[in-house]
């Protein structure tokens, strides 16, 4: 900022500054207006400083005397969850904006972010390396002037000449909206015959974009797999932001329909717990199933996409049966068991969030609690002082949690046996239970298959779109054994 400010004194010294309104800033947060103003009348330099409030979209500066200015900025670092899909897009508009009202003008670009800066369709004419903290900045400096427009081509003949075409996507971008593109063609017929609306496009196909890419109907749902301490971490930002560029481009949806988030080890509350608090319910479909998805609250939406065979299987057999679904998430198997005629049915699990969602999920379809009813518990004590027997079970549990609500840690590997054993005492003669977990070294207890009729059911559990990753979960169908 010394240097941003000894240019202001330098201008100051030509007479550039006369106007006592010269100096003025814009805030699209309503609520750090009022703070900086503050700041600004302590300082003693409230007549020489103005503060607005507006959005990027409506920034239109008036230059001094017809003078030439200088734009300072600092854009969001994208640190906040959900943020950082829409950098990129950000970076353009930004730079759209300059090239559109700041024509002649000079930029500073303050960025935790410096590889987006060629998104902005500008070549900076200096950079200077800062640390804000932990965070490894730059200070980009421009000079807006059609010599420095990357590519310096004009949109369309008798367009503005101040609007220039958007920055062209890197080779890497180009590899991967490649990649995209490919894996939409292959599932195009299945998307199409079986009226898929949500599904996974790209899952770490190529080792360098280490990112599962899901749709949910005209959202997109990017989950990027934490790298390895051995990948540097600015080429790993550098990756995932030439993903977050090729996705709109290439999918044909908005910047701001598209959700970032990072897939880590959860443990505890993290697993439940609320990552934002935008509240951004929106209703999709699955098979006839209304379910209520969330892209940027939680870690996980509300629908594992995965699983849809095997929730498609339960509704198939659903049909004047009891259904217990055991670690129920958001219920989306109990609704498809509901719609498939159960009689009734009970869903238990231990966070009071996911069965809030089941709830709503619900009574999105039809049905009431009262004959599908949700328990919140843990799941090895409600089976140990359940009485009742049921038709059809569904298990499927975390491959770890140590919530303060349990007692102890459960672990899926160590655990497993002893949970189907109280869950098989739950089920009547004739009756199925469904057995899955997403731990992809898991290993089924051997002694399991001598006291119950055990298949592996794996394979057609998996659709399509994640025939890629064929370890994506393990599915076992039991039984009790006759006689």
């Amino acid at each position: 900022w010394r240097r941003i400010h000894e240019e202001a004194a330098q201008r100051a010294a030509a007479g550039l500054a006369s106007d006592s309104s010269w100096i003025r800033g814009y805030e699209a947060d309503p609520r750090l207006v009022q703070p900086a103003r503050n700041n600004i009348e302590r300082a003693g330099l409230a007549g020489w400083i103005k503060v607005y409030q507006g959005e990027l979209a409506d920034f239109s500066p008036s230059p001094d005397r017809g003078q030439p200015g200088l734009v300072i900025c600092n854009p969001p670092y994208g640190q906040r969850l959900g943020q950082e899909a829409q950098l990129p897009q950000l970076y353009q508009h930004l730079g759209d904006r300059l090239r559109a009202a700041c024509e002649g003008w000079q930029a500073a670009v303050f960025t935790g972010a410096p590889e987006l800066g060629k998104r902005m369709g500008l070549r900076a004419r200096k950079q200077y390396a800062f640390w804000n903290g932990a965070l490894a900045c730059k200070l980009l400096l421009f000079d807006v002037q059609p010599a420095f427009y990357v590519g310096g081509q004009l949109k369309g003949e008798g367009a503005s000449p101040r609007v220039a075409e958007p920055a062209p996507l890197t080779s890497g971008a180009e590899m991967f909206a490649n990649r995209l593109n490919k894996n939409r063609r292959n599932l195009r017929r299945w998307l199409r015959d079986q009226e898929v609306e949500c599904y996974r496009l790209y899952d770490a196909d190529m080792p360098e974009y280490a990112v599962a890419v899901d749709l949910y109907g005209e959202r997109v749902h990017v989950q990027e797999y934490a790298p390895p301490k051995s990948i540097d971490a600015a080429r790993a930002r550098e990756r995932l932001n030439e993903v977050l560029g090729a996705i709109p481009v290439t999918l044909g949806v908005p910047a701001e329909h598209v959700f970032l988030k990072r897939r880590e080890r959860q443990s505890g509350s993290a697993q439940y717990g609320r990552q934002a608090e935008a509240g951004e319910f929106f209703e999709v479909r699955e098979g006839d199933a209304r379910v209520l998805v969330n892209l940027r609250d939680y870690l996980d939406t509300g629908l594992f996409l995965d699983h849809r065979p095997l929730r498609l299987r339960i509704r198939q057999e659903a049909r004047g049966r009891r259904f217990l679904n055991l670690f129920c998430y958001t219920a989306v198997a109990t609704v498809h068991a509901a719609q498939g005629g159960a009689r009734t049915s009970d869903s238990v699990d231990l966070s009071r969030t996911y069965l809030d969602w089941a709830g709503r999920n619900l009574h999105l379809n039809g049905f009431s609690t009262d004959l599908h009813r949700l328990h919140r518990a843990d799941v090895a004590d409600w089976l140990r002082a359940c009485e009742a027997h049921y038709d059809l079970i569904l298990l499927d549990p975390p491959t770890f949690s140590n919530s303060k609500r349990m007692q102890g840690v459960f672990d899926v590997q160590r655990d497993h046996a002893a949970l189907l054993e109280l869950a098989m005492a739950r089920l009547n003669p004739g009756g199925t239970l469904y057995f899955s977990n997403n731990y992809r070294r898991f290993s089924l207890d051997e002694s399991l298959s001598a006291r119950y009729h055990v298949e592996d059911i794996t394979k057609d559990t998996l659709d399509p779109d994640f025939s890629r990753r064929s370890d994506i979960h393990r599915a076992w169908r039991f039984t009790q054994r006759s006689g």
